[in-house]
């Protein structure tokens, strides 16, 4: 008898050790297309993977997993409150209705939407003074200042000539291609253009506006409805020296150190 006794006490201590040590689930939406931290959503490559490799293989309470998904549906998921934190975005990019539940991280990074056109046609500075009048290429669900902050394709292309596409790489493309005379690039995608030569985008033979369209202060937004995780707590996570330390090569690998702030 004190032999199945001891058994089942062993049975009961690795059971309550196993769920002691569970990791708690973290789902973190973020949108597809937003480049580079999501390149390839299939395949699992870009910014956003690495870094959401680094935060489980560095600590052992959370369980964060991506879920990339297109802008309006990533705009439902929050609406409907499905979600415990959203990757790097500003509260400014979702309705007013969801930001009551929003909390956002101390760790941020400086998000910029700069405007580029090719050398040959802009001489100066002054090429981008009637910007009314020039075509324009921007990502599908972004919103952009000079446009009010409307999202809706037929609206940007009947008042402002905008053609809409799935990311920055492509908006590129299609200034270099001359199929739009000003093209709106984030500044995290033009970083990592001129730190990487596996592309064929070529930032030399692009001019930049000295004027960015919108600055943001981007962070991890968390649903403060969400038992899951606290913001508080997220930046705990980001402050672990072996975290921080990965994190910041991660951010030299793909060109845009200079826009994460201290943390």
């Amino acid at each position: 008898m004190p032999y199945f006794k001891l058994l089942l006490l062993f049975i009961c201590s690795a059971l309550f050790s196993a769920q002691s040590f569970a990791k708690v689930d973290v789902n973190i939406l973020i949108e597809d297309g937003y480049y580079p931290l999501i390149i390839n959503a299939e395949k699992e490559q870009g910014l956003a993977f690495e870094f959401v490799k680094i935060l489980n293989e560095s600590q052992h309470e959370f369980n964060f997993f991506l879920n990339t998904l297109p802008s309006k549906r990533l705009i439902k998921s929050v609406q409907e409150k499905k979600f415990d934190a959203l990757f790097l975005m500003a509260i400014i990019w979702l309705p007013k209705s969801t930001h009551s539940y929003l909390t956002k991280t101390k760790f941020s990074v400086t998000v910029a939407n700069e405007l580029y056109a090719l050398k040959e046609n802009a001489l100066d500075q002054s090429y981008f003074d009637n910007l009314d009048e020039l075509t324009k290429a921007g990502v599908l669900g972004y919103s952009y200042k000079f446009a009010g902050y409307n999202t809706d394709q037929i609206f940007l292309s009947n008042v402002h000539k905008m053609s809409l596409t799935r990311s920055e790489v492509h908006v590129a493309r299609m200034v270099l291609f001359k199929r739009a005379e000003i093209g709106i690039i984030g500044n995290l995608a033009s970083q990592y253009f001129k730190k990487t030569k596996t592309n064929t985008i070529d930032m030399n033979l692009l001019y930049k506006s000295n004027t960015p369209d919108q600055i943001y202060d981007t962070a991890f937004l968390v649903n403060q409805q969400s038992s899951t995780i606290t913001a508080n707590k997220f930046d705990e996570v980001l402050k672990l020296p072996m975290v921080k330390n990965k994190l910041n090569n991660l951010f030299k690998k793909y060109g845009i150190d200079s826009s994460v702030k201290p943390w």
